[in-house]
């Protein structure tokens, strides 16, 4: 049976177990409370006095999960709707200023807190043995590859951090932050304190090279639709990261969980792609039926995942947190239920509201860059707009004055097999990076003098080779394929796809990071963009992940009307 939430009232505690058990301490009968919880701190505990709740200094506080109720001694209370909320906001934060005893107190919570778990510690180690014996079994079934940890300053990736080295036995483990430059101070602060903690573990930054805030000019804000921001600042860097320390392949433990979200519901435990063959499709892997199955097209190429928490609920990550006294994010102290990039369109209007308390510097200029983007859109009342979270739902760039119109692409008159596409960007020397996916260049069979560019077809793709002209300057490129395996016109969209990458390219490392064999390397302040022809198979997921535009910034450009 399911485990969930439930309290006893005489032993004044909670206990995560099924429904109508009774507690394994005293026997009596429990009382079911919520699906899952979370503890609440110093900070947080203070929002629920201003409303009349409090002091809250020894009493045993939680907050479901999925609800917005509170549970205090055992006993359900909430907080006002969020309209009422955002109307208080100002006042709260001027409440919560009036006091600097939060820390002090948060150290005692946590000794309290650790004093209530103590009853769940059967709970724990099935999670634990479970997961120990995950990681053992992954790393088996993935020999010789580099071990990593994805480590993002939240309490999943800390948890997953430390069950790897505890399964292992060993702290040479290799551990990535990915920083997006949109991560709140405390993160950073707790990234510092991790390493300073954790001497022994190799340890890499993969920062992001690209200014947020110049590409939400460029492009709109991302939205929950449009999520460019974490390809361009999360798996664009880490992937570069790993290309620059060798060319070993990866087997990458996530702190993923399905709980978070309905999309992370869908996620499998263990994912690979270690063959082009297998991108995008399930695979069942019938002799690793304790991996689970596979993945369905990873953001970052030739690596191997494992997700050993993928089933845990919120309540089990802060079981383990506190019981194995692990030190976590000083801003789940502040009442966030998740950490990340702080003005995500994934967060909640909670979330939103404790960013506006306590960064209020930082919340007031995306505000302002949230107001403007609305106005040029044509918004009639931005504010509204905004307030109303109506950035986060936004489809496409209809409005944005740089938004991606399309390019024309058309048969070249009774010439057979031949395509033209026009182009706003003149034809230069860096086409041919955009070129070497569809064929490796043959230099001998190329005509600089008329701007051709001869590429062979490799064994798995659908021509035999393609003459592509494009005169230095020219806007018209010209491609013309030698023995065509399928229909032209279903082939013109990849000639339309890459061509479109030509042209609107800002080196956001998208590519990079979709390449299953580490061809492409991308170095946005350099604005390099480079092919490694003898490394490329021809595969084409970088010509086909992204859509019917073939480009990530492409797509979210587009408008839709």
């Amino acid at each position: 049976m399911e485990s969930v939430f439930n309290w006893c009232y005489a032993c004044h505690h909670p206990i995560y177990a099924p429904k109508g058990g009774k507690c394994p301490k005293c026997k009596n009968d429990l009382k079911y409370l919520t699906t899952e919880a979370r503890p609440v701190f110093a900070r947080e505990r203070r929002i629920l006095q201003f409303y009349g709740h409090g002091p809250l200094t020894t009493d045993a506080v939680w907050r479901s999960s999925k609800s917005r109720f509170y549970y205090i001694n055992g006993e359900s209370t909430a907080l006002p709707e969020s309209a009422q909320l955002k109307d208080d906001l100002a006042a709260i934060a001027e409440y919560i200023r009036d006091s600097d005893h939060y820390d002090a107190l948060d150290q005692k919570l946590i000794h309290e807190y650790r004093r209530q778990l103590e009853v769940n510690c059967f709970h724990l180690h099935a999670l634990e043995d479970e997961a120990f014996k995950f990681v053992r079994h992954a790393v088996r079934r993935f020999p010789r590859r580099t071990l990593l940890v994805s480590f993002s300053g939240g309490k999943d990736s800390s948890v997953v951090s430390d069950v790897v080295r505890r399964a292992l036995g060993s702290s040479d483990v290799l551990h990535v932050f990915g920083d997006t430059t949109l991560e709140d101070e405390n993160t950073y602060e707790y990234v510092r304190q991790f390493q300073e903690e954790n001497p022994l573990i190799p340890f890499f930054n993969a920062h992001a090279e690209h200014d947020f805030h110049q590409l939400v000019e460029e492009m709109g804000p991302p939205s929950r639709v449009m999520r460019w921001c974490c390809t361009i600042f999360k798996a664009g860097p880490i992937n570069n990261l790993l290309q620059s320390i060798g060319d070993e392949k990866v087997l990458t433990f996530y702190g993923i969980r399905r709980g978070e979200s309905v999309r992370r519901s869908k996620y499998h435990k263990a994912s690979w792609n270690d063959d082009p063959d297998r991108l995008g499709v399930v695979v069942s892997v019938n002799q690793d039926a304790e991996l689970n199955g596979v993945t369905v097209g990873a953001k970052i190429g030739q690596q191997a995942t494992a997700s050993p928490i993928i089933d845990w609920s919120e309540f089990d990550v802060w079981l383990y947190l506190l019981l194995n006294n692990v030190s976590f994010n000083r801003s789940y102290r502040l009442g966030y239920s998740r950490v990340g990039c702080w003005l995500c369109p994934l967060n909640s209007e909670w979330s939103d509201m404790i960013a506006g308390i306590f960064f209020p510097e930082d919340t007031a200029r995306w505000r302002s860059q949230l107001i403007d983007f609305a106005r040029r859109i044509g918004k009639p009342d931005p504010e509204e707009y905004i307030d109303d979270r109506g950035w986060v739902k936004r489809f496409g760039g209809a409005g944005h004055p740089n938004r991606f119109i399309g390019l024309e692409a058309r048969h070249c008159g009774d010439m057979a097999n031949t395509i033209e596409v026009d182009v706003d960007r003149p034809a230069d020397v860096e086409l041919e990076e955009f070129l070497k996916p569809l064929g490796k260049i043959n230099r001998d069979r190329s005509r600089p003098a008329l701007g051709e560019i001869y590429l062979e077809g490799r064994p798995n793709q659908d021509w035999d080779a393609i003459i592509v002209q494009a005169p230095l300057n020219s806007t018209t490129l010209r491609f013309t394929v030698i023995n065509p395996k399928d229909d032209i016109n279903r082939l013109m969209w990849h000639f339309k796809k890459q061509a479109t990458k030509f042209q609107t390219c800002i080196q956001c490392t998208a590519c990079s990071a979709v390449c299953p064999h580490g061809a492409i390397t991308i170095k946005p302040e350099m604005r390099i963009y480079e092919i490694d022809q003898d490394v490329c198979t021809g595969c084409m997921e970088c010509v086909t992940h992204f859509g019917s535009r073939g480009c990530l910034v492409a797509d979210a450009l587009h408008a839709v009307e």
